[in-house]
């Protein structure tokens, strides 16, 4: 016992690597109270956070009967510390009213009417870019606050700023304005900011400890954060007789002179001093924070209920600093090996979540047995959950998911996303499938308009807008009567959304949360997501959304994504009792037998903050501010946590979504200390993979060569289809003889196909109306292309080329007229002729008639005409089938001999400028093509074989034939390419 002059000795524990600090916490307590159950309803719990208290409640039910009265517990991590404190800081003294804390969503519209109002130059941001600059400057004040750093100190640092470079200086300059325009503005409307606010009540709380000594018991719980007011707490707690402090994994047993490294330090030249990079330890933020404390590492002793980890010693070097890793190769075996330790390396992450759910399911196997899965990678997490569905195992994610993936978020997202892409068919279809809108009686009816809809709107976009699409359904091939009187009323559903453009902003909220609520029957309010999402909503409307100004369409649903950004939706309670997903705040407090720790890559474990724009490093480390690397020290301090468990397996996985991925420091690190004494778990990736296999290997899929009857095969043919029947025989069998149609894309891109349809229809009402004049061809491109209707992309990428190309056929066939006197014959008509009495019909681009009476059989390309290969090859039929035809007097309005064949193509020439005339016949002997005399009769000649071979003949009709000449793959999925292609070799040999 200390002397009556002596200094009271502080009440610090600590709870080494190894055990459940919740856990031996409990337990501590429960011994302490003896046999009086209502001793320990006396204690005051002082606890980081809300889910700090949840696991507390859990570790106090697993170690006492039911019915137990809990203590008082508090999160001095709230921003509402004033209800949760309650009868501790009641009656607040007269004079020490602290004003209430600005809601978060007025706080960041205060502040991005400041960052707009202090904007430089004339041009003003973007309210998305506001509103993150404001997200980022609400993260810096609070940070300044947590510090107890005034704003007076920023400007007293000014000469020293103009070291800096010129956009670190213009920050610093408008966060000069801005930081006492925002005082100003609290302090008029008498309210303050959270962190300030917290600071009082902690403040308050202290006083009101230190006069009352004798109070109730109070025990502060795994609190390491560095707030200078909250370390002023936690001296008065330890110092007080009934208070105690407990702290998480303090390294007792690390050298003096190690420790002492960990104090930052700074040379003595003016400006802006430089620090070493001491806060990615896992022991920083500890030992920075018992130096506010007062507090020497001596004065620590060890939770009673709490046992040492033998394996302390090797989690202790692995995270040491750089300069301490020389000793490693001095180290004896012990220290360099974890027994209870594996790692796993994963192909990909869905890889790697497949094999953690077969682990956590072993893990379920051995009775009472908890395990965990402690993971910053939401997306790994909620893999893993869905793989466990497998097994019936529901599992909670305590780390939440984010607003905007759930159900709700999605839809109102997407209702975002149809006013900025101007109601696209993608965007109507997503939201008219999304589970939530008619998901009552009528959802099997609406579902099926849906279906009938999405083929309708196949294909490239003709408009924007509602009546873009009602215009496409009414003028279809065969319009779908009731398919148009149900799409009517679901666009005058949608209609109030397409007058958002250019509306104010809680107008257009108005509107999303009216049609949201009729597409849904309010079904998008409900539940646990549908409630954070009315919370969200509701927050957002009460404020003054002025400083957005009015919507503009294109940035709509960046704003949107920043608005609702930090909202998460905790998941309801009632997953399975012994399995875990944490994320890595939640596991700061929680242990479990066997701990499974997964995403380990660079910039996911550890995250790698991003950058304060507001304030330069150099800043930051002179107002002594954490920097950005404190983030690395904590996951560091997280992850040598986990490795405390009894069994530990460590994963990653090569590739993620994004592409490779690069190993986390910390994981390179425990392979460079402990090499092979590391083992790897190599059964997993065979469980899991076995999973979705049987035990006989599958044989690869074959190539397909459907053998159709002699009756099947009688089809007729395009003069098109014979490319595609010789090259791609399988192709031509599903499309002709299955009469499977392609399925075009929803919003496709314009393609060959596409443009070579829109061109042939301006040359034929050109030939038809125009008699061929230069000038009305151009018009009819500008006129169909420039419509106010037509898509945005298609009139400024395509009209342009569309219009430069038939420039150039018009002016190229004035040209032929006047100087070989050629006149145009006919133009689009049809017509059909018999080879081997099979039926083969074509369409004729155009037919000009030379002076001489010959015929120039011509065809339109709008990209590159066919090379002399595919011709040689006995490809690219169609002008020498069109010849026969017209020789055969098949095509209405023309008669004589074919002599000449023509590709006019609309693409770039070697000139770069626009239209090109391609021969692909042989007009001297290096050509290697064709001869020209002979070039019917060389197309009649292949069609006849190819007619003969599959139209009449039993040959196969084998998948990609000619792989080379199939240019299209249009069935690649359907005779499944990919599982075949490049294994033929190996299929025969194994036949």
């Amino acid at each position: 016992m200390a002397d009556k002059g002596s200094a009271p000795r502080a009440h610090v524990f600590n709870v080494p690597l190894g055990n459940d600090l919740c856990d031996v916490t409990a337990q501590w307590i429960l011994q302490s109270a003896g046999a009086d159950p209502l001793a320990i309803s006396n204690n005051i719990l002082l606890l980081p956070n809300n889910r700090a208290i949840k696991a507390m409640t859990e570790a106090f039910v697993r170690q006492a009967a039911p019915g137990m009265l809990l203590p008082h517990m508090v999160a001095v991590g709230d921003m509402q510390l004033d209800e949760a404190l309650g009868p501790m800081l009641d009656p607040i003294q007269a004079g020490s009213a602290i004003w209430p804390a600005i809601a978060s969503f007025e706080r960041l519209m205060l502040l991005a009417k400041l960052v707009q109002d202090h904007q430089p130059g004339d041009a003003p941001l973007s309210p998305a870019e506001a509103l993150r600059l404001a997200r980022k400057l609400a993260e810096l004040i609070d940070a300044l606050e947590v510090d107890l750093v005034d704003f007076s100190q920023i400007a007293d640092i000014e000469t020293e700023a103009k070291e800096l470079a010129e956009h670190w200086q213009s920050a610093y300059a408008r966060l000069l304005q801005i930081l006492p325009a925002y005082r100003s503005a609290l302090t008029a409307r008498r309210l303050m900011g959270p962190a300030e606010r917290r600071n009082h009540l902690l403040a308050a709380l202290e006083l009101r400890l230190a006069q009352n000594v004798d109070t109730a018991p109070v025990i502060a719980v795994g609190i390491t954060t560095s707030a200078k007011a909250v370390a002023r707490l936690l001296r008065r707690v330890a110092l007080m007789p009934n208070g105690h402090v407990i702290l998480p994994g303090v390294d007792l047993d690390l050298s003096d002179a190690r420790w002492d490294d960990l104090s930052p330090s700074t040379d003595d030249s003016p400006g802006f001093g430089r620090r070493r990079n001491v806060e990615v330890h896992p022991q920083f933020h500890l030992k920075h924070l018992l130096e506010l404390m007062g507090i020497d590492r001596s004065e620590i002793d060890i939770l009673p209920t709490a046992r040492p980890k033998p394996d302390a010693a090797a989690i202790s070097e692995i995270f040491c600093l750089p300069e301490h890793s020389i000793y490693w190769q001095d180290l004896p075996p012990l220290r360099k090996s974890l027994p209870h330790a594996k790692w796993l390396e994963a192909e990909d992450s869905a890889q790697e979540a497949k094999a953690i759910a077969v682990r956590i399911r072993g893990a379920l196997e051995v009775a009472g047995k908890r395990v965990a899965l402690i993971t910053p990678d939401r997306e790994l997490a909620v893999r893993v959950a869905g793989q466990l569905h497998r097994w019936g195992i529901e599992v909670d994610d305590s780390a939440g998911i984010p607003l905007l993936q759930t159900p709700p978020g999605t839809l109102a997202l997407a209702l975002v996303d149809v006013i900025w892409s101007r109601f696209s068919a993608s965007s109507i279809l997503a939201i008219a499938k999304h589970p939530l809108v008619f998901a009552g009686a009528e959802r099997l009816a609406w579902l099926d308009h849906v279906r009938q809809l999405d083929l309708a709107l196949r294909g490239t976009a003709s408009g924007i807008g509602l009546s873009a699409i009602t215009r496409r359904l009414q003028t279809a091939r065969k319009p779908n009567e009731a398919l148009i009187a149900w799409w009517s009323g679901v666009a005058t559903q949608l209609a109030p959304l397409e007058r958002a453009d250019g509306q104010p902003f809680e107008h257009v909220l108005a509107s999303l949360r009216d049609v949201a609520t009729a597409l849904t029957d309010g079904g998008i309010w409900r539940g646990a997501s549908g409630r954070e999402l009315t919370q969200n909503w509701e927050e957002v409307t009460a404020s003054d959304l002025s400083t957005l100004g009015r919507v503009d369409a294109t940035g709509l649903v960046a704003t949107f994504k920043e608005i609702f950004s930090g909202a998460v939706v905790r998941p309801p309670y009632g997953g399975h009792p012994r399995v875990a997903i944490y994320g890595l705040l939640e596991a700061r407090l929680q242990q479990a037998d066997y701990l499974i720790c997964s995403g380990l890559n660079e910039g996911t474990w550890p995250q790698i903050a991003q950058p304060d724009p507001w304030l330069a490093p150099a800043i930051r480390r002179h107002l002594k501010l954490p920097t950005l690397d404190r983030n690395i020290g904590l996951s560091a301090h997280d992850l040598a946590t986990a490795l405390g468990a009894q069994e530990v397996l460590l994963t990653r996985a090569r590739r993620d979504r994004g592409g490779p991925t690069v190993a986390s420091r910390f994981l390179l690190r425990i392979k460079a200390l402990m090499g092979e004494a590391l083992a790897p778990d190599d059964a997993l990736l065979g469980w899991a993979d076995a999973l979705d296999h049987s035990a006989e290997k599958e044989p690869f899929a074959k190539r397909p060569v459907p053998m159709p009857n002699a009756e099947q095969r009688l089809v007729s043919l395009s003069v098109t289809d014979f490319d595609q029947l010789k090259s791609d025989p399988y192709s031509f069998y599903a499309k002709r003889i299955l009469g499977l149609p392609v399925l075009e894309k929803v919003d496709a891109e314009p393609s060959y196909a596409w443009r070579g349809s829109l061109v042939h229809d301006i040359l034929e009402k050109w030939f038809t109306h125009d008699n061929c004049a230069v000038d009305k061809l151009v018009a009819r491109a500008d006129a169909l292309l420039a419509q106010e209707a037509s898509d945005p992309l298609l009139r400024t990428l395509w009209q342009p080329r569309i219009a430069a190309g038939l420039r150039w056929v018009a002016y190229e066939t004035k040209r032929l007229m006047a100087e070989e006197g050629r006149v145009v014959a006919v133009a689009e008509q049809p017509g059909t002729v018999h080879i081997k009495g099979i039926a083969v019909r074509g369409r004729v681009d155009r037919i000009d008639r030379t002076a001489d009476g010959d015929l120039v059989i011509i065809d339109y390309k709008t990209g590159k005409p066919p090379s002399p290969k595919q011709i040689n090859a006995g490809f690219a039929l169609q002008l020498g089938l069109i010849g026969y035809m017209a020789e055969a007097l098949a095509i209405k309005g023309v008669s004589g001999t074919a002599s000449h064949f023509e590709y006019w193509s609309l693409a770039k020439n070697k000139a770069k400028d626009f239209g090109f005339i391609a021969v692909p016949t042989s007009t001297r002997a290096a050509d290697n093509k064709p001869e020209r005399a002979d070039f019917v009769a060389f197309a009649v000649e292949q069609a006849e074989a190819a007619i003969g071979k599959w139209i009449l003949g039993n040959t196969p009709f084998t998948a990609k034939l000619h792989p080379e000449f199939a240019l299209y793959g249009d069935y690649d999925q359907l005779m499944r390419l990919q599982e075949w292609n490049g294994r033929q070799a190996i299929i025969e040999d194994a036949a």
